[in-house]
């Protein structure tokens, strides 16, 4: 079994997954190019690597938890890329929400030198990650898998083998198509009651109970925007790249994504008027100017 774990990027997932590799027994060596990030990693225990060729030759298994496609070809790809320097018979796994091409790329490239590459993207957002429930969409060799659960069950609950090559990132993918569309519908529709006059503490309270509800009001609608706040647990940013590579992705398979077309121009409004950096959520403040109409924030515990 996998004993000493590379991180690369500790940002608000990986220092969480960093904190339960470590409760796990794994000996975690930790890198990212902010220096605040990395202090954190120290902080909970794990050691630094001043650089990525340090950390590839000391590592079983190197774990990415970055920002996108770009970050994690410019972490692996290259002279100073992981790839480098891993040796073979080693495990890289991607946590990232990457496209389905870049993880059959870094397959390729991985498999090219003897290391084993799997895409691992996670759901669940920081509160899984801290409690270390989150669901792992696995895609390439269901042999290496195997290899690395015991590390991929440090960090998530449910552990699913997608397919090969990119094909846990394409289920990633699909998720967070429904995360952005079943946010704004939501948003839309108590719009609606709100501007018929609907008491907002009153709506939620029916739709919780109703078919209309759904996993995304009950558990991130209500804690975020509905109480007025926007500090980001996952920021419309990173939202707005997932959406953006899923109609991408759905273009490349010919596959009409019209709800979710429409969805990435809400999210890209939001982003034109400075909020990418607030929660996801935030995309409500964009889609109430355009109703003429608030929704308000719900009394604390409703």
């Amino acid at each position: 079994m996998p004993h000493r774990i590379g991180l690369v990027g500790i940002g608000i997932m990986g220092q969480r997954m960093c904190r339960n590799l470590l409760k796990a027994g794994f000996s975690v060596i930790a890198f990212d190019s902010n220096a605040e990030a990395t202090r954190v990693a120290a902080d909970l225990g794990a050691g630094v690597a001043p650089n990525l060729p340090a950390l590839a030759r000391e590592v079983d298994v190197v774990l990415l938890s970055l920002p996108g496609p770009e970050q994690v070809l410019a972490v692996t790809e290259g002279p100073q890329g992981l790839l480098a320097y891993m040796r073979p018979g080693r495990y890289l796994c991607d946590a990232s929400t990457v496209d389905p091409g870049t993880s059959r790329r870094v397959y390729e490239a991985a498999r090219t030198v003897g290391v084993h590459a799997l895409d691992c993207p996670v759901s669940g957002g920081p509160t899984g990650a801290e409690a270390g429930t989150l669901t792992v969409m696995v895609g390439g060799d269901a042999a290496a898998l195997e290899m690395v659960r015991p590390v991929l069950q440090a960090i998530g609950k449910k552990i699913v083998h997608c397919g090969p090559a990119g094909a846990g990132q394409g289920a990633k993918l699909v998720n967070q198509a429904l995360v952005a569309v079943h946010t704004v519908a939501a948003f839309e529709a108590l719009l609606v009651g709100r501007k018929l006059g609907l008491d907002l503490d009153t709506l939620v309270s029916i739709l919780r109970s109703s078919s209309g509800g759904d996993w995304m009001l009950e558990n991130h609608l209500r804690v975020k925007a509905l109480a007025g706040d926007f500090e980001p647990g996952f920021a419309l940013d990173l939202l707005f790249k997932d959406l953006r590579l899923f109609l991408q992705t759905a273009t490349e398979a010919q596959a009409p994504a019209l709800i979710a077309a429409s969805t990435l121009q809400l999210y890209n409004a939001a982003r034109a008027a400075g909020r990418g950096r607030l929660d996801q959520t935030v995309v409500a403040k964009e889609m109430e100017k355009l109703a003429g109409a608030t929704l308000g924030t719900l009394t604390p515990d409703r």
